[in-house]
């Protein structure tokens, strides 16, 4: 299931991307300042295109049969179909757009300066002409499947269980989550997970269960996060194990000290990593800083001690 998570969140984060893209396509065609680099950066069939990227997460994580309920894996089949549709409207608006504004003025100047003309040019610049209409009414399709595929996978967030790597997905960049879904951040969560809160602590339990102890300490720092009583304890924890793994031992002890010494509960495996950090802590320091290590080694003891119990 954590795989699957995984890939979800990534699912998540690349339609967003592209919701965020087209956005900027759909300014440049207004302002006619599009570049053919940032269509390419959509669309097309290579890895670094993010709308092909998302389809082949979507086929290879969607269309597995499985167990789980069956309005679950419809919606999700559902987005995968979606995502399809997307693509390829989006394939047809690429090249319309490039063969009209490679060609298109091309021709233009040719018939300006007189070296192209009669029939055959007539009947390139009505292709043109007509290409041009298409091209525009297939980006008008993809805006508009873009904002019902939004919704889709807002119906798919819905049906699945909660998860931290999806809630990371949605809280790691506030500005795109609140542009894509058009609310703000803390109602989405609140619509997806419960509540605020409840999305913060999902995703901060997950990036301390994946070993990510800076990012979870700055998630929680942010402006936006919400309060909770149990948030000061996990900064402390986090940062204690964050200046572990980055040699600054006599900062670790420090701040788990104060962690171990607070009331708030915590899950059960921070406290089992942090008793082997704290221990394998005390054995690295005990010839150079006998007083670190036996702090260390006290700690690991009141974890262990308070886990059996």
């Amino acid at each position: 299931m954590e795989v699957r998570e995984r890939k979800l969140a990534q699912i998540v984060r690349d339609f967003m991307e592209a919701f965020v893209l087209a956005a900027k396509i759909g300014e440049g065609l207004r302002s006619q300042s599009l570049s053919f680099k940032l269509v390419q950066g959509l669309v097309g069939d290579a890895e670094d295109n993010v709308l092909h990227r998302l389809k082949e997460e979507c086929h290879a994580l969607f269309r597995v049969n499985d167990a789980r309920p069956l309005t679950e894996v419809q919606a999700e089949e559902l987005f995968d179909l979606a995502v399809g549709a997307l693509f390829h409207e989006t394939m047809k608006f690429r090249e319309g757009y490039y063969l009209t504004t490679s060609y298109g003025p091309r021709l233009q100047r040719m018939m300006e300066e007189g070296s192209a003309s009669g029939p055959l040019a007539e009947g390139f610049e009505r292709a043109f002409e007509g290409g041009h209409r298409r091209m525009m009414e297939s980006w008008a399709e993809a805006s508009r499947l873009f904002e019902e595929t939004r919704d889709q996978l807002l119906i798919v967030l819905h049906q699945i269980p909660p998860s931290g790597a999806v809630a990371r997905s949605l809280i790691e960049d506030p500005k795109r989550t609140s542009a894509v879904f058009q609310i703000p951040l803390g109602d989405l969560l609140k619509d997806v997970f419960g509540s605020k809160t409840a999305g913060f602590r999902l995703a901060v339990d997950n990036l301390i269960e994946n070993g990510h102890f800076e990012h979870a300490r700055r998630l929680l720092e942010r402006e936006d996060a919400p309060s909770d009583p149990a948030f000061p304890s996990a900064v402390r924890y986090a940062h204690g194990m964050e200046a572990y793994y980055s040699g600054h031992n006599d900062t670790a002890v420090e701040h788990l000290a104060s962690w171990v010494s607070d009331s708030a509960e915590n899950p059960e495996s921070w406290s089992l990593r942090a008793q082997q950090v704290l221990k394998s802590l005390a054995e690295t320091a005990e010839q150079l800083d006998p007083k670190l290590s036996r702090e260390a080694r006290g700690l690991a003891e009141s974890l262990r001690q308070a886990r059996s119990n």
